[in-house]
């Protein structure tokens, strides 16, 4: 599954990625996740997690594959609720008129285990409203 989109802020490239260059940061944006801890490399939380009228909690692992002048690239992974979730969260950062920056994101996403094999299209929705609600939540952050 892939989501992408993109929005302008009034801030600076360099200011945007500097937010999105620290993981308590970038935890804070992901509904459901709370604080992040760094475990060799990686960085690690849980998130609360809502499928359909299933709820529960996934253990979150993510690092960054790349950090840029220009964006970054996010590798993970959440396991829980017996299913398996990898995902890639790519952000690039390119001037924008009058001092702020156009950001343009794509979320990719993958799950397996019982739920995504029981429940595919609640599992692909709930990754698509995680990615959208991602992105809205950098977009006030950075407003």
């Amino acid at each position: 599954m892939v989501e992408s989109g993109e929005f302008a802020v009034g801030k600076p490239p360099e200011e945007v990625v500097k937010v999105l260059s620290d993981p308590a940061a970038v935890a804070r944006l992901i509904p459901g996740v709370g604080e992040v801890r760094e475990a060799g490399g990686e960085y690690v939380g849980e998130a609360a997690v809502r499928l359909g009228h299933l709820s529960g909690k996934m253990k979150a692992r993510f690092r960054y594959a790349e950090v840029r002048r220009d964006g970054v690239v996010v590798v993970g992974r959440a396991e829980g609720m017996q299913t398996t979730a990898d995902f890639k969260i790519a952000v690039d950062v390119q001037p924008g008129g009058g001092g702020g920056s156009l950001v343009r994101w794509r979320f990719e996403g993958s799950a397996r285990g019982l739920a995504a094999s029981l429940a595919p299209s609640l599992v692909r929705d709930a990754l698509r409203r995680i990615a959208a609600e991602t992105a809205k939540n950098l977009a006030a952050v950075l407003s």
